[in-house]
């Protein structure tokens, strides 16, 4: 999907999967997409969680109190953020190119959606 994510990629990118065969899950790179899937699935006559599981990623504000809430992953953006910036900083004083592989880490919110 391309970006910036929102509810109608979201609705059109459930479509299209649908179109392509029959799943009972989707995992989607952010809530506010899944949101989107939601309001597609729920438009079409599919009940979530019962007939399609939906899974996002970045518990955003809104994903708890959404109906059905959304299972998420949750990351600490704050921690990547400045990770990011450290890594950065120190590139441009010189120093080395490598392939740093960090993990910050991440929580799964098991709600309504799965």
């Amino acid at each position: 999907m391309p970006l910036p994510a929102s509810l109608a990629l979201g609705r059109r990118g459930l479509a299209e999967l649908l179109a392509a065969g029959e799943f009972d899950v989707i995992i989607c790179s952010s809530d506010t997409l899944a949101q989107g899937a939601i309001m597609e699935a729920e438009s079409r006559g599919l009940r979530v969680p019962q007939d399609l599981a939906v899974i996002g990623f970045g518990d955003l504000d809104f994903a708890a109190s959404n109906r059905p809430a959304i299972t998420t992953v949750s990351v600490d953006r704050h921690a990547i953020g400045e990770r990011a910036a450290t890594l950065l900083a120190d590139r441009i004083e010189g120093g080395e190119e490598s392939g740093v592989i960090i993990d910050i880490g991440f929580q799964l919110v098991a709600r309504e959606s799965a």
